[in-house]
């Protein structure tokens, strides 16, 4: 087996995202790996709706933008690169296409842990809420809005009263799509109803070519 190993980068930028939709979202990937190409360490896709779960870890979390889509971007090289100048740009690029709505470079250390505070929170958020269904989906990058209009569609339609969340790495197509049972609802039942829901979101993934 072979392992391969990269140096610990130099220097990183991290920068926080409000955009309108998930399809903006990735239309946005799709041009950060055209401009950033290599650079790309990390795109995390949130859904607006997942902050309140980070929010049952801190309290006191205030997202850097309100938006119905965040994303996390972070950049990593080697110390020859200005790397926050290429993000900058990148950045301003994409603010006057229209292609963002709001964004946050961040400045130092200190506040891009904290940006991933919110990604690491929804989902420690989560356990702490209690029981809910959990999916790890993957289809194509350019199917991701798709299964996430479907899916929320299918849970709104057929499951009332359950939230749904979508999260995940804009990279791999990897879309996690949990949803919550209502607060009232027995545990029992709600395990019965998360087997349906579970089977549900996984049709809609198969359907677009996708898998579980």
């Amino acid at each position: 087996m072979e392992v391969k190993l990269f140096p610990k980068p130099a220097r990183v930028e991290t920068a926080y995202l409000g955009l309108i939709s998930f399809e903006a979202a990735i239309g946005l990937f799709n041009r950060a790996r055209r401009a950033c190409s290599d650079l790309i360490s990390a795109f995390e896709i949130i859904g607006s709706e997942c902050i309140d779960l980070a929010r049952l870890v801190d309290p006191g979390m205030t997202a850097p933008v309100a938006a119905p889509v965040h994303a996390l971007i972070e950049l990593s090289s080697g110390p020859t690169i200005d790397l926050n100048g290429v993000l900058a740009s990148f950045l301003t690029d994409a603010l006057e296409g229209g292609l963002v709505a709001d964004a946050v470079l961040a400045t130092s250390n200190a506040q891009a842990k904290a940006f991933w505070a919110i990604r690491e929170g929804l989902v420690e958020g989560q356990a702490k809420r209690g029981y809910h269904v959990r999916t790890d989906l993957s289809v194509r990058i350019s199917d991701i809005p798709a299964l996430v209009e479907r899916a929320r569609r299918f849970v709104a339609t057929e499951h009332p009263g359950w939230i749904a969340l979508a999260y995940g790495h804009a990279g791999d197509g990897n879309i996690h799509f949990n949803v919550l049972p209502p607060l009232d609802l027995a545990d029992g039942e709600a395990r019965a109803r998360g087997e349906e829901i579970t089977a549900g979101l996984y049709d809609i993934a198969v359907r677009l070519g996708g898998s579980i």
